[in-house]
């Protein structure tokens, strides 16, 4: 007999043990990898679509709630003005009061405009104050505060239609 063939018969059978098991690691790796990424896509999908069904409505209360805070410190203020310091009561300036607090509370103070809008709702109401107000400036400030919500609101109103940015980590590659 030929001693190549015995000699050809073990290398053989050696590169099947040793390649057909490399091989199969390297597809179960691209396997579990494409699974990885796929469970990634529907988790992603999933919350992003939870988010906006739950984050959106509560951004829609809270710009509801602002403009319904905002319309009233605003026509309460423009009436309390008009009204002259001799019809004007405590009850209505402790209620514009209350609303400039809790406009203040619904804003963020990390963001330029909003701060800006506190200080303009702050100096407005200060100007219709008995005897300490500058009263010459509230048309200004009202008008002012007007524009200002008004941008606000839009720009709020624009991040409820946007996608909700979400972290989730890729999988390892």
């Amino acid at each position: 007999m030929d001693p190549v063939i015995p000699i050809l018969s073990l290398v053989v059978a050696a590169l099947a043990v040793f390649v057909g098991p490399t091989i199969s690691v390297r597809i179960a790796k691209r396997q579990i990898r494409a699974s990885a990424q796929l469970a990634t896509s529907q988790i992603r999908s999933s919350l992003e679509a939870s988010n906006k069904q739950i984050i959106a409505p509560m951004r829609q209360a809270w710009i509801n709630n602002l403009r319904d805070l905002l319309a009233e410190l605003t026509s309460s203020s423009l009436h309390y003005y008009v009204a002259g310091f001799e019809d004007r009561k405590d009850k209505e300036y402790q209620r514009v009061s209350l609303l400039q607090s809790k406009i203040q509370l619904m804003l963020n103070a990390k963001e330029e405009d909003h701060v800006l809008l506190e200080q303009l709702i702050k100096r407005m109401v200060a100007a219709i104050q008995y005897e300490k107000g500058k009263a010459d400036e509230f048309p200004d400030l009202h008008t002012e505060v007007v524009v200002l919500s008004r941008s606000i609101l839009k720009r709020e109103w624009d991040r409820v239609k946007e996608p909700i940015p979400l972290h989730i980590p890729e999988p390892d590659a």
